[in-house]
């Protein structure tokens, strides 16, 4: 878009640079004419120098009209874009929410938070609980992409709080 707003600039000073030209012609023919005395042929070619040169800049204006009414058609295709881009993110944003709360629904589409992370566990004994976790953990690793063993323990460990984190520390102690 700005090659185009560039092109058209250039072609303006173009045309500027041979307008001057013009007028240094201009003023060169008016001193013979002058010179000379002959007043009606002077007018007529200052008439004519000006009609063509305010045929020049017409142009140039209309050239520079549809420039712009071009520039403003790619900049409203480029809104519409974004626009598009946008709605696909609040998607993408709150599929991701959904993922990282465990499925639990709670969906946030605002830019903060939106960070995909491991779901938690304290180590509570409670059947659905573990059953969420894992669930989420898989969620995780499948929507980040892991799938080696190593980096899922890995990444599991960071996930683990309280009780949990203190027998994985003895674990880790034992193994050591």
């Amino acid at each position: 878009m700005s090659v185009l707003v560039d092109d058209k600039l250039a072609e303006i000073n173009d045309s500027i640079v041979t307008l001057m030209g013009c007028v240094d012609e201009m003023e060169k023919r008016i001193e013979e004419l002058e010179f000379e005395g002959d007043f009606e042929e002077l007018r007529g070619e200052m008439q004519a120098a000006v009609n063509s040169m305010a045929a020049n800049v017409t142009k140039d204006v209309q050239a520079l009209r549809a420039s712009q009414d071009a520039c403003k058609a790619k900049m409203e295709a480029y809104k519409a874009k974004v626009g598009a881009l946008e709605n696909q993110l609040q998607v993408c944003m709150a599929m991701l929410a959904k993922l990282s709360n465990g499925g639990l629904g709670q969906v946030s589409t605002s830019l903060k938070g939106s960070v995909l992370q491991t779901p938690t566990y304290d180590g509570a004994g409670n059947a659905r609980e573990i059953d969420n976790f894992f669930w989420g953990l898989e969620a995780y690793f499948e929507a980040t992409c892991i799938t080696d063993e190593g980096q899922k323990v890995s990444h599991a460990s960071f996930s683990l709080k309280d009780t949990a984190l203190l027998w994985w520390r003895h674990r880790c102690d034992d193994v050591n």
